[in-house]
């Protein structure tokens, strides 16, 4: 699997999915610091998204990376600096969620019925040798009809806010990335 332009990577790990949502956001630095900036990641600067993760009962210490991986998101793929995959199981349409631990090398056969699966991707593409396109495709894939049901359901109402969610994380990513650019050319 690698990273690249038409996200085969993506295809590669969820190829049938039931929701897909993808953002854009150019970055004024170079694809390295992107790449730096997106695994650092803290989104506890965003009062939306500590605000959201609080009404979804998420702990505070979910808003980094080491949060999300303690609240059982996986790296499923790394390529510096070219991008990460992270990926999830769980009854999302539930209150707790009930994600489920899985391994990492097992995400693409899992077909658990009553669960779906989910990724997040964060792509890193050089425009020049001082910015770059940072784009991230989530992709959510049920198991069951019954799943898929309910996760629709439940997607009418919180994709808006998860929307807002991936959003505002690119543009942390995009903060973080442009400022630590800066200072390493000051």
């Amino acid at each position: 699997m690698t990273l690249g332009r038409d996200v085969p990577f993506i295809d590669e790990l969820l190829p049938d999915f039931d929701m897909e949502s993808r953002r854009r956001l150019h970055v004024a630095a170079p694809a390295e610091t992107v790449y730096s900036a997106a695994r650092r990641l803290d989104m506890s600067s965003s009062w939306i998204i500590r605000f959201l993760f609080r009404l979804r009962g998420m702990p505070k210490s979910a808003l980094n990376a080491e949060g999300l991986s303690r609240i059982r998101f996986k790296l499923l793929l790394d390529e510096p600096p070219r991008g990460f995959v992270l990926g999830l199981v769980g009854q999302f349409w539930t209150l707790s969620g009930r994600l489920r631990d899985f391994e990492p090398s097992a995400f693409r056969e899992l077909d658990l019925p009553g669960f779906a699966k989910a990724i997040w991707s964060f792509d890193i593409t050089p425009e020049s040798a001082t910015t770059s396109s940072l784009r991230t495709v989530t992709r959510v894939s049920c198991a069951d009809a019954s799943s898929r049901r309910r996760f629709r359901r439940y997607w009418r109402i919180i994709g808006p806010f998860s929307s807002v969610i991936r959003a505002r994380t690119l543009r942390i990513v995009k903060r973080s990335a442009e400022r630590s650019h800066r200072r390493a050319s000051a």
